[in-house]
């Protein structure tokens, strides 16, 4: 008998008062060695802060299968080689619209093919991705508010954070 799987459900639900949901993001950066700079989204209205390209965990899905499709969906340029470089619970959002997100964050290097200017996600034309020098980190607005950490993760090793924002 064959398994048929059914396509994948993102995982993002109501749970107890709050939007519970996994996500998968990805920590592109130029220049591997000496990173100059980390590819960040934003909308064509500006939400008022950047955040990394990624989405949401699917169901029968690994985070790590989650990040290259994601990456080519929003891209279409191959992902290069991705190191898992942290989980973050993060919890944030006012009262009446509380979430909480568990967060896998994978470091790769640039693609040759990838534009070195700004660019609209494929998947979503209202969405734009802009490379951010990161010395410019610090000054913008940036979830998950960690990014600057999570760059500096040393190859081979694993960050785990709690976020708790008010």
């Amino acid at each position: 008998m064959t398994e048929v799987k059914a396509d994948p459900v993102d995982i993002r639900l109501p749970l107890g008062g709050l939007k519970f949901s996994v996500r998968v993001a990805i920590l592109c950066v130029r220049n591997a060695q000496t990173p100059d700079a980390c590819l960040l989204a934003n909308t064509e209205e500006n939400l008022g802060f950047w955040y990394l390209p990624g989405g949401a965990l699917g169901t029968g899905e690994t985070s790590e299968s989650c990040a290259a499709r994601e990456w080519a969906e929003e891209t279409g340029t191959p992902p290069g080689g991705m190191q898992l470089v942290a989980v973050v619970e993060n919890h944030f959002g006012p009262a009446e619209q509380r979430q909480h997100e568990i967060g896998f964050y994978y470091r790769m290097e640039a693609p040759a093919e990838l534009s070195a200017d700004s660019f609209p996600v494929l998947d979503n034309a209202n969405v734009r991705c802009d490379w951010i020098p990161l010395s410019q980190l610090e000054s913008r607005p940036v979830y998950p508010l960690v990014i600057d950490e999570l760059l500096r993760v040393p190859a081979g090793e694993i960050r785990h954070r709690v976020i708790w924002e008010d």
